[in-house]
């Protein structure tokens, strides 16, 4: 399977300087954002799967900034396959950001999920929303079981992560984002066991989220 453009060594390095660039404005649009758990990138091995809360187009940018410099340049976001066909420039800018083309979890999809384990096996973290879609309220939904599929088939780490407030910037339907508290928190790594069952994982993950709690503090 071959990996797109947004995967060669020029566009981690153009996408670096361009985080540079417009990380300060995002910075400030964020509060941040503040960042909660980072004591458990530490237990980190890489590549791992980070698997956070879905609110917000601005998701993805959130969790880069918390998980700093090192850690998202080789980050790839699974991003719903048909945002990619809705327009060449939204597909442009998901591409830049490292993204890939990814069937919703629980719509089947054996290609990208072998897409997400390949580029796991070539060293790049894969960032995969387990709800499949962006909430429409803030508040989280349940989660889908191909995140479990996902986790017991690669045998990886996976990241918990909330992201609180950021559906006030961004909410799905609006095109402009207001400045408003954001705050990013990491719960500890999770593994699936070889033998555990799919949707088994799905859950223990999923409680693992909702852990982490629904307000900014």
């Amino acid at each position: 399977m071959t990996r797109g453009w947004q995967f060669s060594t020029a566009a981690i390095l153009a996408r670096e300087a361009t985080a540079w660039l417009v990380g300060p404005a995002a910075v400030w649009l964020l509060h941040g954002p503040r960042v909660r758990g980072r004591e458990h990138l530490r237990e980190l091995e890489a590549p791992f799967l980070v698997c956070p809360s879905h609110a917000s187009h601005l998701d993805f940018s959130a969790v880069r900034l918390a998980l700093g410099s090192r850690r998202r340049q080789r980050i790839a976001a699974a991003v719903a396959a048909d945002y990619f066909t809705v327009s060449p420039t939204r597909w442009f800018f998901a591409a830049w950001l490292g993204a890939f083309p990814f069937n919703r979890l629980g719509h089947g999809g054996h290609e990208t999920l072998d897409q997400a384990v390949e580029l796991l096996d070539g060293g790049w973290s894969v960032l995969v929303f387990p709800e499949g879609t962006r909430s429409r309220t803030g508040v989280m939904g349940p989660f889908r079981p191909g995140i479990g599929v996902l986790a017991v088939r690669s045998g990886r780490q996976v990241l918990p992560v909330r992201i609180l407030g950021i559906h006030n910037v961004l909410p799905p339907g609006e095109w402009r984002p207001r400045r408003a508290r954001v705050e990013v928190r990491f719960g500890a790594p999770l593994r699936a066991e070889p033998s555990e069952d799919p949707r088994a994982f799905t859950a223990r993950l999923e409680a693992s989220v909702r852990a982490l709690g629904d307000d900014v503090s």
